[in-house]
């Protein structure tokens, strides 16, 4: 400090230290740290119990019971589910197919020729209202 006098004293500027700077950059990274910790809890409890839960049933040769398709506005709707890699594991998502030719059996299932060529599972009831094209859901276990 330089002395002006006898009550007048002024400090001299001090250079930020390297000490000053390394706590603040670690200080960014512990909120950055918390904020991808929260994230990824929040992402692996609350939004998973938040999505409509589907069961599935995969199609027997085509045959399908007539809950399995719904109506569009172009004729039938039927809903599959298809595993996606997402940013913390693996996610399902509805993937819909225009169902424009199927046909009544005798025993009150349906022959679907789409669901012949289809691999994915198909929604065979849900906990939603409605379902669209690449809507993420969770797989009931019951």
């Amino acid at each position: 400090m330089k002395s002006k006098g006898r009550h007048h004293t002024v400090q001299a500027r001090r250079k930020p230290s390297r000490k000053t700077s390394r706590i603040v950059y670690l200080c960014i990274a512990a909120v950055y740290f918390l904020v991808v910790v929260g994230a990824t809890a929040y992402s692996l409890t609350a939004y998973q119990e938040q999505l409509p839960q589907v069961e599935l049933i995969k199609p027997d040769r085509g045959r399908l019971p007539p809950e399995c398709l719904t109506d569009g506005p172009d004729g039938k709707i039927m809903n599959t589910v298809e595993r996606q890699d997402g940013p913390w594991g693996q996610r399902y998502v509805i993937k819909q197919l225009t169902v424009y030719a199927y046909q009544e059996l005798p025993d009150g299932n349906l022959f679907v020729y789409e669901a012949v060529s289809n691999e994915n599972p198909v929604v065979r009831s849900t906990t939603a209202d409605f379902l669209w094209d690449g809507m993420e859901v969770s797989i009931s276990l019951e």
